[in-house]
Parts: C-alpha cells; sequence; structure tokens
C-alpha cells in the first residue's frame, strides 16, 4: 500500500475512533454476564423480593423472582411486583429488583454497551410457562412502570439534589395518573435520561413505538459516562440502527465541592410501579455489558 494510503486509513481510523464505532471483530472485557447457565437467578449479586435487599425468598409474601429456563424460547428472570413487594422506599410504590452494587465501569470516563431483552406477557403467555404468583403484564397510569435503571448507588447528595435514575427503561401510557386503575392510552416502551447539575438536571425522555405483549424485545444500550459530553444510543429490534441516538448528552450528575463529583451508577433490573392491587409480571433476559458493541453482539 502507497504511503499516502496508509496514511488517509490512519486517519478515516482515527476517526472512527473518535466517533466511537467499532469494526465487527473489535473485543473487549465483559464487565456484567447473566446468561441463566447457572440455572437460577445467582448471577446477579443481590436480590430483593420486596422485603429489603437479600431478605426473604418467593415464599415470602411480598413479590417474586423466578428462573425460566424457557419464555418463549429463551431463558428468564421472572419479576414480578406485587401490591405487598416495596423493594423501593419510595412511598405509593410496588417494587422487586435483581441489582449489582456500584462497579467501576458505571463511572466516568467509562464507555458502555449493555444487551438484553423483554417481553411484557399476556395471559397466553403466563398460562403457558409462569410460576406462582406471576400474572399477566398490566402498566399502571404515566410513567412509573421502570424495568431496568442505572440509578445512584446510595452516595452523599447535596440537600437540593435531584438524582433520579441517570438512565431509566420504562413503559408509559397517556392516562391521568391515578393508583387503582390500568394504563391504556397511549401504551409504550420509553426511556428516560437525566443529568448535568444535580440541582437543576437536564432530562431527556425518548418514546418508543407501542408496546406489543407477547414480544421479545431485543435491547441494546451504548453509554458513556459523563457529566456534560455523554453518550446514549438506543437499539430496538434493529442493532445496525439506532432507535435513538445523543453524542452530547450529560449522563451523570456534577455536583458540587465536598461531594463525589461527577456522579456514579449502579445496575437494576426491576419491576418497579404506582401501587396498584394486582400483580403484574415482566420477562427479562439474559444480560451481558461490555466495553465493545461487538462483544455483546457475539455473546449470546
Amino acid at each position: 500500500m502507497k504511503p499516502r494510503a496508509v496514511a488517509l486509513g490512519l486517519l478515516v481510523l482515527g476517526f472512527v475512533s473518535l466517533l466511537g464505532v467499532q469494526g465487527p471483530g473489535v473485543q473487549g472485557p465483559i464487565y456484567k454476564k447473566s446468561d441463566f447457565s447457572t440455572n437460577d437467578l445467582s448471577q446477579w449479586t443481590h436480590l430483593d423480593y420486596g422485603l429489603g435487599t437479600d431478605v426473604g425468598g418467593n415464599d415470602s409474601g411480598a413479590g417474586y423472582l423466578w428462573y425460566h429456563s424457557n419464555v418463549a424460547g429463551r431463558p428468564a428472570a421472572g419479576l414480578t411486583a406485587t401490591p405487598t413487594a416495596h423493594a423501593s422506599p419510595a412511598a405509593n410504590s410496588d417494587s422487586v429488583y435483581v441489582w449489582e452494587p456500584s462497579q467501576y465501569w458505571n463511572h466516568a470516563p467509562y464507555e458502555i454497551w449493555l444487551r438484553t431483552s423483554v417481553l411484557f406477557p399476556s395471559a397466553a403467555t403466563v398460562s403457558a410457562v409462569a410460576a406462582a404468583g406471576e400474572q399477566p403484564f398490566q402498566p399502571t397510569t404515566g410513567e412509573w412502570n421502570w424495568f431496568l435503571e442505572f440509578h445512584n448507588d446510595s452516595n452523599s447528595q447535596p440537600p437540593c439534589a435531584k438524582e433520579y435514575a441517570n438512565v431509566a427503561m420504562d413503559v408509559k401510557t397517556d392516562d391521568f395518573v391515578q393508583s387503582g386503575v390500568v394504563g391504556k392510552h397511549n401504551v409504550r416502551m420509553a426511556v428516560r435520561i437525566m443529568g448535568g447539575d444535580d440541582c437543576a438536571p437536564k432530562t431527556v425522555w425518548v418514546d418508543g413505538p407501542s408496546l406489543q405483549w407477547d414480544h421479545w424485545y431485543e435491547l441494546l444500550l451504548h453509554i458513556k459516562w459523563d457529566s456534560a459530553r455523554g453518550v446514549f444510543e438506543w437499539y430496538l429490534d434493529n442493532f445496525h440502527i439506532p432507535y435513538y441516538s445523543n453524542l452530547k448528552i450529560p449522563t451523570l450528575y456534577a455536583r458540587p465541592a465536598g461531594y463525589a463529583n461527577p456522579s456514579y451508577t449502579s445496575l437494576t433490573l426491576t419491576n418497579y410501579r404506582l401501587h396498584v392491587p394486582w400483580n403484574s409480571t415482566v420477562y427479562l433476559g439474559p444480560v451481558l455489558v461490555s466495553s465493545t458493541r461487538s462483544s455483546v453482539l457475539n455473546a449470546f
């Protein structure tokens, strides 16, 4: 190859690197893997059935966390919120969690790729695979139907802080928000991204398509952790073209002197909703987090 061509090739590679685009063969370290190869939920460090971290189990009278070997063709975790499940102290909410404590890759300046999948079951899927307590997915009204979060891991915050989850995946409806009512109007998947000044954070909502029950949604997230110039890309059922892409968005909080700055996060898979009187289940597939797109796409 001629020197000029070599130089041009290196220049192109440099631009590719700056843009975060990677070739098909690039591999990187695996930060988190939960592929259910243990035939249980033990690949998650912490479980919360709605009674507190690592307290109780599926027979404790709160929520349910079940391993399934096959839900519509893949292994999955069944997360069921019940009226008595309160993994979160948030008032008027029900929740169960599987979660990881904060890790170095949830801090600036790391850049990560996360791959997983989610299915919202109807009565048909539940009748085929359900364990005790599992019921069809019924969203609550408004935006409190979270199923994946990167959240502040209880580190100290300024009194003015409004540090909600930096990345929160959700099911939203357009119904007037009220407890005890099933959301039915314009039910869709969504994601909220927050960051910047922790006392006046920037909030970006991205609405997805109308929700399909009994469909395995394939999810790929690309996140660079930064309180000013972060990256957030969401791929949905198409790993070639992002459903949403923002290459300059705050994904962590900037804090004043005396506090850990920027903030950091931890990864939680959850079924977290407004308090209502019915059980509701979501199924979440294998999870993998890596530093490269290639690693997560070739993992399973």
